[in-house]
């Protein structure tokens, strides 16, 4: 059942140059950047859909991809706009974040998962937010539990940890319904 979630978003860094004059670029290639409320530029991709945030510094973070082919395709379209800027013409992306939705397929109590859960690792404030949140004991994944039988995990940083996630957040919810 592992298998039986939805990625809703990926984050990745890369660095894409070793230093960009972020005023020129927006400037030239007619990009919003307001320096003053945020020191990264945001460049909005339409296919696939994901934003780019370029710093000063060369770094960049991606989100809103759905694979990693969207994310390597948002920023190999970042690098061509920016290849008379010093962009390199190879980069590493590491994933930071991988953001997964899950459905048990049922209804849960949460006021029950809050008692029948590690005490530790169970938080569930139900006048603050909606959902229940559990921290998965071999993972750094955090899991939002809501009574629909919908949950969101997040603090993956692989596909294959996100389907971890899943299967070890299913075993120990099945183990107390």
């Amino acid at each position: 059942m592992a298998e039986d979630y939805s990625v809703v978003n990926m984050v990745a860094t890369a660095r894409l140059g070793e230093y960009f004059d972020l005023i020129d670029i927006s400037d030239d290639l007619d990009i919003y950047y307001a320096p003053e409320q945020f020191p990264g530029m945001s460049i909005k991709i339409q296919n696939p859909k994901i934003c780019v945030n370029l710093f000063r510094s060369g770094q960049a973070v991606a989100t809103g991809g759905k694979s990693f082919a969207d994310i390597e395709s948002a920023f190999n379209q970042v690098l061509t706009m920016l290849k008379d800027y010093g962009a390199y013409e190879e980069i590493d992306i590491s994933l930071s974040n991988v953001v997964v939705t899950h459905n048990m397929g049922r209804e849960l109590n949460l006021a029950h998962l809050t008692i029948s859960l590690p005490m530790a690792r169970t938080e569930w404030e139900a006048e603050q937010f909606p959902g229940l949140i559990f921290r998965l004991k071999e993972l750094p994944s955090v899991c939002l539990i809501f009574s629909s039988g919908k949950c969101v995990i997040t603090g993956n940083n692989s596909l294959a940890q996100a389907e971890e996630a899943v299967a070890e957040l299913r075993r120990e919810l099945l183990e107390v319904l």
